[in-house]
């Protein structure tokens, strides 16, 4: 069974569009509990979690080449987006993009980092919505959950930051993720 898990990155940027992404990495069943182990072993001291803007140049290079050892593929969805646009704005059309992306791939269960109990409402709003427009199937399962309570998602965090520098011009981690990693650009 193939489980997704997304995390999301905003960058605003004050010379250019605004930049959201939201990164889905994509696991069989077989392998959650030894990608689990893994990145729970990157954890430096008493860190509760990985997150891609709290590493060093360094550490971020270190964790992405950790990424690429393991089972894992993944997709990202980008949209940029003018100053104006509101950020749920352009979340949603992330995340419709994207869920409907994994429900054609086989992914039978979704994970989202959580971000508060009335955002989470939102996304479940649009799961609702894109299942009775019947352009994602109901067969998809879709929860949320706290990053630092599954590591899984850390490895979504590092797909999207990667995204989101790459497309700034940092390309060193992105570059080692390339075979590994599909980017969407939404209009």
């Amino acid at each position: 069974m193939l489980t997704a898990y997304i995390d999301e990155s905003l960058r605003r940027r004050s010379d250019d569009c605004h930049v959201y992404a939201m990164a889905a990495v994509i696991v069989d069943s077989t392998d959650h509990d030894d990608i689990r182990v893994s990145l729970q072993a990157l954890r430096i001291g008493k860190s509760p979690r990985l997150h891609w803007r709290e590493e060093t140049p360094a550490r971020r290079l270190a964790v992405t080449k950790t990424l690429t050892d393991l089972p894992i593929r993944g997709i990202v969805t980008v949209y940029l987006h003018e100053k104006e646009t509101r950020t749920e704005r352009a979340r949603r059309r992330c995340l419709e993009a994207l869920l409907i992306e994994l429900d054609q791939a086989g992914v039978a269960s979704v994970l989202i980092e959580s971000r508060s109990p009335s955002q989470d409402h939102l996304d479940l709003l649009l799961l609702m919505g894109a299942r009775k427009a019947r352009v994602l199937s109901k067969e998809i399962r879709v929860s949320w959950r706290s990053s630092h309570k599954e590591p899984l998602l850390w490895a979504a965090d590092t797909v999207v930051g990667a995204t989101t520098w790459w497309l700034d011009g940092c390309a060193d981690c992105f570059d080692l993720l390339t075979d590994q990693v599909r980017v969407i650009c939404l209009e």
